[in-house]
């Protein structure tokens, strides 16, 4: 009888160990923040590549935050009046 319950807990045991692995597989992986490359006030986070050119986004910082960078864009007539 000892060692029919030994058998049983040792399998219960082998079965949550192969359970939690499964559960810890299966959660979602997060790549540590790229770095930024930077001078005082400008940046540029690598994100990729684009055959044998790098692409990323430019940064800006703002109070000791990087903060992502957009383009205004001001409309210029094409002809002169």
């Amino acid at each position: 009888m000892k060692v029919r319950s030994f058998c049983t807990v040792a399998l219960l045991w082998i079965i949550s160990l192969v359970v939690a692995g499964v559960v810890t597989a299966a959660q979602v992986r997060r790549d540590a923040p790229a770095a930024v490359i930077s001078g005082s006030d400008i940046g540029f986070r690598p994100e990729g590549w684009n055959g044998k050119a790098r692409t990323g986004t430019w940064l800006v910082r703002i109070n000791g935050e990087w903060v992502e960078a957009q383009g205004a864009f001001r409309t210029v007539p094409a002809t002169t009046r």
